[in-house]
C-alpha cells in the first residue's frame, strides 16, 4: 500500500486546495478579559447551511473522495484535531493526494472541485462544523475512488 505523510496545516502548503481558517492575522474585536471575537471568518452570499458532524477513529487510509462543483466547503475542528485527505480538482490522482492535520479550533475552506473525504481523528471522536451552500449534500455532491487505498502516516 502506498503511504503519504500527514502534513502540518499552513497557508502556503494548503493554498492549492483552499484557505486556512484561523485566528492568525485577524483582529480580535472582543472584550478583553471577557471574550475574543473574530468576525466574518466565512462570508457567503448564498443561502447557507451550518452542519454538525461527529467523526470517529478509523483506519488511517483513504480511497473514497467527494467534491462539490458549486460551493466551497468550510470545515472547523471543534473538539479535537482531525486529519483530512485532499486531491486537486479533476480525476483523483493517487500521486497528488495530500493529507493535512487540522488542529482543534482551526479550519479550512476547500475550493469548489477539490476532492476531500471525511476526517480521521486520533481521538475516539471529534465534533466538526461544516458550512456550505444550502442543500449541497443533496444537490452538489459527487464521488470517486482511487484504484487502491493510500495509507496516512503521522
Amino acid at each position: 500500500m502506498k503511504k503519504i505523510k500527514v502534513e502540518q496545516l499552513t497557508k502556503e502548503a494548503f493554498a492549492e486546495f483552499g484557505e486556512v481558517l484561523s485566528y492568525e492575522g485577524r483582529e480580535d474585536c472582543g472584550a478583553k478579559g471577557s471574550h475574543t471575537w473574530y468576525p466574518q471568518v466565512v462570508v457567503r452570499d448564498t443561502p447557507t447551511s451550518i452542519n454538525l458532524m461527529e467523526v470517529f477513529r478509523k483506519p488511517f487510509t483513504v480511497k473514497k473522495f467527494e467534491a462539490h462543483d458549486h460551493t466551497e466547503e468550510n470545515l472547523f475542528a471543534m473538539t479535537g484535531g482531525v486529519i483530512v485527505p485532499f486531491a486537486p480538482a479533476g480525476k483523483p490522482d493517487p500521486d497528488k493526494v495530500r493529507a493535512f492535520y487540522i488542529p482543534k479550533g482551526m479550519g479550512i475552506s476547500c475550493k469548489p472541485g477539490v476532492w476531500h473525504w471525511a476526517p480521521n481523528t486520533l481521538d475516539d471522536s471529534v465534533h466538526c462544523l461544516v458550512i456550505f451552500k444550502n442543500n449541497t449534500s443533496h444537490e452538489d455532491i459527487y464521488f470517486d475512488e482511487l484504484p487502491e487505498e493510500i495509507g496516512l502516516e503521522l
